[in-house]
């Protein structure tokens, strides 16, 4: 209830308390700040062939009503629309998350036959692909879009059935619970109110200069402008980053509200990632917060040389290639362990490709990350990383 000076009392229940959210900033900003959870991003005419060519009889399988069946298998095509953006169209999903995903009240599993309907498809094709990478306990089912959805691009679509939109709110908070009991995530989410973003046009114009900069990525490749010609047009397409194609990616990142930022497991070391860490560099650096520039930071082998310094070893300094030369193993391959190995359990440590350089170079280190982990548990030394982070990040 609002009184005649704005001031008003606690939430009582009535419609009229909507309005609250016109006088008070907090609430109003809040709004803005998550996006709709009924919106998902699907391949355009997706949504009008399931409804129209796809025989009943399959759609019934998934749901007797029509209409949620062919939202359900809207909803599975959404976890594709990021393949839009990547190099590799193959992307692995988790049969555990497709479950949470379309699950019915009596907890049946029917993202089956919703797989069984995007596989089969049409008169006129698939809606997906599916590949044979799977392995019980290591690989998760890799899927993919048809080239016929594939090309066609992205078009929003608003998820109209309400039981849905009740599991997707749900999942959605789960998720930012995780993100705020992380202390990296929980800091991100907390500075994104005041990020301010670049428009497209400013970003077009700013590529084209770093085009004619002769700018690279940190992969390397040459910032090119696209001017509407496809890969072909190039004889060594697969060593350019266009720059049309990368804004696109940051509209995809951003236009519908910033991902909840989340940590990854031990095999990536607890990497965060947010709609930031996943847009090229040159864009990100075009941000800005409270009017200031971000600047960019690269550590190299950062995970090592932080648990070098908590346990005590004797390297002032170590790298992914001084690793890679002594213990002959490829340079890649170190870097990819060595954002898993100190967050592992001893017994995945002791078979790590790693074990034998850091056994013979740093045992003492390795015998107090063996205690603290047996004294604290395993997940203690990726606590302690991961504590030192972000002191860093906040300073």
């Amino acid at each position: 209830m609002l009184t005649t000076n704005d001031d008003y009392i606690a939430l009582s229940g009535d419609t009229e308390d909507i309005n609250i959210l016109h006088n008070d900033f907090n609430l109003s900003e809040l709004a803005m700040v998550f996006p709709d959870v009924n919106s998902i991003l699907v391949p355009k005419k997706a949504h009008t062939n399931l409804s129209k060519y796809v025989p009943k009889a399959l759609l019934r399988e998934v749901d007797p009503n029509k209409d949620i069946a062919v939202e359900k298998c809207l909803l599975v095509l959404s976890n594709l629309a990021s393949t839009y953006y990547t190099e590799d169209p193959w992307k692995p999903l988790s049969s555990v998350i497709l479950h949470e995903q379309t699950k019915n009240t009596s907890n049946t599993y029917i993202y089956t036959k919703i797989i069984e309907v995007l596989t089969t498809g049409t008169k006129t094709g698939a809606f997906i692909e599916v590949g044979d990478s799977y392995k019980i306990g290591v690989q998760s089912k890799k899927y993919r879009l048809t080239e016929q959805y594939l090309k066609t691009g992205l078009t929003e679509y608003l998820i109209k059935d309400s039981g849905i939109i009740a599991t997707r709110n749900r999942l959605f908070y789960l998720q930012l619970t995780s993100a705020m009991n992380n202390p990296i995530c929980a800091n991100l989410v907390r500075m994104y109110p005041k990020i301010e973003l670049p428009t497209s046009a400013e970003l077009l114009a700013i590529g084209k200069k770093l085009v004619k900069e002769g700018r690279n990525t940190k992969k390397g490749k040459l910032l090119t402008m696209r001017n509407k010609h496809k890969n072909d047009y190039w004889n060594d397409w697969q060593k350019r980053s266009f720059v049309e194609d990368n804004i696109k990616l940051f509209e995809f990142l951003t236009g519908r509200g910033f991902m909840i930022p989340s940590a990854g497991d031990t095999a990536s070391g607890g990497r965060v990632v947010d709609s930031f860490t996943l847009m090229p560099a040159w864009i990100r650096e075009q941000i800005t917060i409270e009017g200031k520039k971000l600047t960019e930071c690269d550590y190299t082998a950062l995970h090592p040389n932080i648990a070098i310094k908590l346990y005590g070893g004797k390297e002032s300094y170590i790298t992914h290639q001084k690793v890679a030369e002594k213990a002959a193993i490829d340079v890649k391959a170190v870097k990819v362990e060595h954002l898993a190995f100190f967050n592992k359990k001893w017994v995945g440590m002791k078979k790590s490709p790693l074990y034998k350089y850091y056994s013979t170079h740093e045992p003492l280190m390795l015998e107090r990350i063996r205690k603290d982990k047996a004294a604290n548990g395993y997940k203690v030394t990726s606590h302690k990383i991961s504590c030192i982070l972000f002191v860093n990040i906040i300073l």
